[in-house]
């Protein structure tokens, strides 16, 4: 199995000054701080052995901090030789959808075709949409058009599109990619419903970004599987990406909770869900509306500041001692079918000496484990009139 290493700039204790209403203070650590730190964890991956470096995108908060995900991957482009890349997502509505393919090409071609894993979503927060002037309740027609346009530029010599939104002439992508086989490489990321479908028929293949259980997610991958059937497209498995503290004493582990709680707080924060007027009458997001949400663990008290769940137990974080970790990772395949993993590694208050130290960790004891394993397609992923293992 493949396994990943993701990287995103937290500058989580200055959540602290913003709730506070100090906005004439700068941060008690220099944002480039941190963004060096993520940097510095991606240079850990290639020669560690990881098999690729993923990356998200966010802006204008403590959370996330990278405003391209495609820029970061360019530059570990220029500094890597055989490591692939993927974004954990790529939030589509922010983009024209002809500068995106470009985009994606250029970067295609800039990696020599490491750009492995190309992830996409519709985003939710209501302060980055409105920094960008872009209407929210428009986010899934966006998406929707924007995956039909990918798929017409990655499969055609010359395109055009006439849309609800976009409208775009007959044109060409140049420079054109070194790989033929892009859109296959699409993956979305969805937290509803509605985004899961309309993934799904499309031929989009899931991307679980750490907002639900495993459990839940389990259920999610058969859905995928049964719409896929019913648009004659052969099933399929997801990539997941899983919150990773790896430590060589299990009391270690413990200060986990704290982690926890300061990025579940942040994804509140960030993302708007600690109010609900956030989303309220706003088309496409009615289910936020009365949702609590956490980044990491399945557990409404994490969400709100207060300790981590003991355990784990039906969560996507992998924590505790390389043993723990390598049984948790074996039984989360078994549940959920994913073929290969992404580890955050760093989250919430999390100091980079103990997220570079859990990382080497894991590439010691944990990795060369993982690489053995099997990825299979079980049968609880298949559609539910299809019984056998794939």
């Amino acid at each position: 199995m493949k396994v990943n290493l993701g990287i995103a700039s937290q500058n989580s204790a200055d959540w602290e000054r913003i709730i506070a209403g100090d906005t004439d203070s700068p941060p008690a650590t220099d944002d480039w701080r941190m963004v060096e730190q993520a940097l510095a964890l991606g240079d850990l991956a290639e020669p560690l052995g990881f098999d690729g470096i993923w990356v998200p995108e966010h802006f204008g908060t403590p959370y996330g901090m990278t405003p391209n995900p495609m820029q970061v991957l360019a530059y570990f482009a220029g500094r890597t030789k055989t490591i692939g890349f993927g974004t954990q997502i790529i939030v589509v509505p922010w983009w024209n959808p002809v500068r995106l393919v470009h985009q994606i090409a250029y970067l295609d071609i800039l990696s020599d075709g490491r750009y492995r894993t190309i992830g996409l979503g519709r985003g939710v927060a209501k302060s980055e949409f409105d920094s960008l002037g872009i209407p929210r309740e428009t986010s899934m027609k966006r998406f929707e058009e924007t995956i039909d346009i990918l798929e017409l530029a990655f499969t055609q010599d010359r395109f055009s599109y006439e849309g609800e939104i976009f409208q775009i002439p007959e044109t060409e992508l140049r420079p054109a990619p070194k790989s033929k086989d892009l859109f296959s490489r699409l993956y979305g990321a969805s937290a509803t419903g509605p985004s899961l479908e309309m993934i799904s028929r499309r031929g989009v293949k899931p991307l679980f970004v750490g907002n639900k259980p495993l459990s839940e997610a389990a259920k999610d991958v058969r859905k995928v599987n049964t719409m896929r059937k019913e648009e004659g497209l052969p099933p399929c498995q997801p990539k997941n990406i899983l919150f990773t503290y790896c430590v060589s004493d299990k009391y270690e582990a413990e200060k986990a909770d704290e982690y926890l709680a300061a990025a579940n707080r942040d994804v509140q924060l960030a993302y708007g869900l600690n109010d609900p007027a956030n989303f309220a009458g706003v088309k496409g997001y009615e289910s936020y509306a009365a949702r609590t949400g956490t980044a990491t663990a399945p557990d409404a008290n994490s969400a709100q500041g207060k300790p981590a769940p003991k355990g784990y137990d039906q969560s996507n974080l992998m924590i505790g001692t390389p043993e723990v970790i390598i049984e948790r990772i074996r039984e989360s395949q078994q549940a959920c079918s994913f073929s290969e993993i992404t580890l955050m590694p760093q989250f919430g208050t999390m100091p980079y000496s103990e997220a570079a130290e859990s990382v080497k960790l894991f590439a010691r004891e944990v990795l060369p484990v993982v690489h053995e394993m099997d990825a299979p397609l079980h049968a609880s992923a298949l559609p539910e009139d299809e019984t056998s293992d794939a």
